[in-house]
């Protein structure tokens, strides 16, 4: 009796685990069924991953022999490829498990930024071909000679070893990158929606790079133009500059008076003409630059957004290079001449170079676009085309001659305004005047007060006020009109 008490206990454990088993099967069937539909077609290819990585392992659990034989050697190699292989069909398919899981996370989010969604894709992308690079053959076998070399000095070190596993690491964050960034999250007709925006939005960046590019180059022929001049002055054009910053050191407009000098030297300087080739091409390829360059419809053969996007960055970057560059020449400059123009003064140079430079990249060199990256470039650049020795040669690209006029330095003393006192009557006379032509004092033929501006303005004579002292009588004639 107590046995088959036992059995039937047993067997009620065991119905009771096989339903538990059942309902968790099932439960893991619904919700493998549930994720798969949440995340089409995406987990489609994580099925697919999964099955490969099965049946390769199958493959080589199959291949799998007790290695007692040295000659066999292609099944175990094969054995190893497999489940290499394997393993590497297992980290792609977490990669798309991550993208099957962010797409399923986004069905619950109600507002979604297009823009970082995007920019997370590039980052991802791009730190999955840094991740290419840096595992390359080339750079393996670098690394390579470098650990032999230590480990025949260091035999001990554990250093190999160590390196192989980090390897290992960065092989495994490939693959799950490789199945994270082979999916994109936005679909093909919204990609071609938001291409043409996009697209546009590069290519105004790119314009605005390329202007600015250009501008600063100009700004370096100037900087450069103006520090070749300086050394051509004759001593009284350097006296007459001595003496003008001397006067506008005292003022309190310093800084506006040395940029109003150099607007006017910049206005007297010759127009550049166009001779040949003086741009500067970027360094980007000519396809991507007519592309950025262009305002007219996208192209089917047009680049990539892609390779648009890293052309704008290395224009930026090349922008900003030239920036520095403007700045370095500009302060160099103006320490080189501050001896010569001025006693010294070398903020006030500073500025006069700022403005010199910028004036004449506004309208001398407006039409011209150096073909210079360095201050020393530009130097030769200027002496070739700009200065006087070049001025006869036929390549030069202006004919006349930059002339600093002495009298330009000569300092505008500002005219005196008359300080009006008011005296005791109406001011300017004739606004109370019964005269036809009510002007200023005697205009037109009107007779003014004497002083000041024909009336209440100026020292007028003290005048005494008159009082009628008896009442006046009438006359007979009043009284003849009252009789009648």
């Amino acid at each position: 009796m107590q046995d088959a008490m036992q059995n039937s206990k047993q067997n009620a454990k065991q119905n009771t685990k096989r339903k538990l088993s059942s309902f968790w099967g099932w439960l893991i069937l619904g919700t493998i069924a549930w994720l798969t539909w949440a995340a089409w077609p995406t987990s489609v290819w994580l099925l697919l991953c999964l099955f490969m990585s099965w049946m390769l392992n199958a493959f080589a659990a199959k291949l799998h022999r007790p290695f007692d034989d040295r000659k066999r050697i292609l099944l175990p190699l094969l054995e190893l490829t497999l489940r290499n292989l394997a393993k590497a069909a297992g980290y792609v398919g977490i990669g798309i498990a991550i993208v099957c899981l962010a797409q399923i996370s986004l069905l619950f989010m109600e507002q979604i930024s297009t823009d970082a969604l995007r920019e997370t894709e590039l980052f991802l992308s791009d730190a999955r071909l840094f991740l290419h690079d840096v595992l390359g053959l080339q750079n393996l076998l670098i690394v390579l000679g470098v650990l032999v070399a230590i480990t025949m000095l260091f035999p001990r070190s554990q250093l190999m070893a160590q390196t192989l596993k980090a390897r290992s690491a960065f092989a495994r964050t490939y693959l799950v990158l490789l199945g994270v960034t082979s999916f994109t999250f936005f679909s093909a007709l919204g990609i071609r929606a938001q291409e043409e925006a996009w697209q546009k939005q590069v290519r105004y960046q790119a314009r605005q790079a390329l202007t600015e590019a250009e501008q600063l180059r100009r700004e370096i022929a100037g900087v450069a133009w103006t520090e070749e001049y300086v050394k051509t002055l004759s001593p009284e054009q350097k006296q007459a500059s001595v003496r003008f910053f001397a006067y506008s050191a005292r003022q309190m407009t310093a800084s506006s008076d040395v940029r109003d000098l150099a607007r006017r030297l910049a206005s007297a300087a010759p127009n550049a003409e166009p001779r040949g080739t003086t741009a500067q091409a970027e360094r980007i390829a000519e396809r991507v630059e007519a592309h950025l360059t262009s305002t007219g419809p996208i192209r089917e053969n047009a680049p990539t957004l892609r390779q648009a996007e890293l052309a704008v960055a290395a224009i930026q970057d090349n922008v900003a290079r030239l920036r520095a560059i403007r700045t370095a020449a500009i302060e160099a400059t103006a320490e080189g001449i501050a001896n010569v123009l001025s006693d010294g003064h070398a903020p006030l140079v500073k500025a006069f170079i700022e403005e010199l430079a910028g004036s004449l990249s506004r309208g001398a060199l407006n039409r011209v676009v150096p073909s210079i990256d360095t201050p020393d470039a530009a130097k030769a650049w200027v002496r070739t085309n700009l200065m006087p020795t070049a001025t006869a040669d036929a390549g030069a690209l202006t004919d006349a001659k930059w002339v600093w006029d002495s009298a330009s330095f000569e300092p505008r003393v500002p005219r005196a305004i008359p300080h009006l006192i008011p005296g005791p009557g109406t001011p300017f006379g004739s606004f109370a005047g019964r005269t036809p032509y009510g002007g200023l004092g005697s205009g037109f033929g009107g007779r003014a007060p004497s002083g000041g501006l024909g009336g209440g303005f100026g020292a007028r004579p003290p005048t005494m006020p008159t009082f009628p002292t008896a009442t006046p009588k009438p006359s007979a004639s009043w009284f003849s009109i009252l009789r009648r």
